[in-house]
């Protein structure tokens, strides 16, 4: 009687692996399963690496309105800029974000569509923010190194 005892948990744990109907009363082990393919063609390779994702909001600290430093703020100052969240208003143009990538340690690179005197263009300004959030440099993220970024201050809102 003891040897048929043994065999019981063994008996068990085999009858728990059987394949059990589904609600239909087909075999769930019989139904194909979809087994994922290497998109690399099964070379081993593994996924091509994602595309960097590009946001269209520019983040809040680069929100508001900044000026020249000898800049009155007013909406009359020719260098006043004032940065939302979807667009960045210049003097006589405007510009809807279209993407905003990082652009280095403590800046953005955004995209925008401008509208201005009657005219449409593309244009990439990069942003970078002081530590103390108070001076904005911009300049084309064209731009050569030796090219100095425009500095302007944040407006008291």
């Amino acid at each position: 009687m003891r040897p048929l005892l043994c065999l019981l948990p063994l008996a068990i744990g085999l009858a728990a692996c059987q394949p059990e109907p589904d609600q239909t009363g087909e075999d769930v082990a019989a139904t194909p399963t979809a087994i994922p393919v290497e998109p690399d063609g099964g070379t081993g390779a593994g996924a091509p690496p994602l595309a960097e994702v590009q946001a269209t909001t520019i983040p809040e600290k680069y929100r508001g309105t900044w000026d020249a430093d000898a800049g009155s703020c007013d909406a009359a100052s020719d260098m006043r800029m004032e940065i939302g969240a979807q667009g960045i208003d210049f003097y006589e143009s405007h510009g809807d974000v279209t993407a905003v990538k990082p652009g280095g340690k403590d800046g953005i690179i955004v995209s925008l569509a401008m509208e201005g005197e009657g005219e449409e263009w593309n244009i990439e300004r990069r942003l970078d923010l002081s530590a103390d959030g108070k001076i904005l440099s911009t300049s084309d993220a064209g731009a050569p190194p030796d090219q100095k970024p425009l500095s302007l201050k944040r407006c008291k809102a």
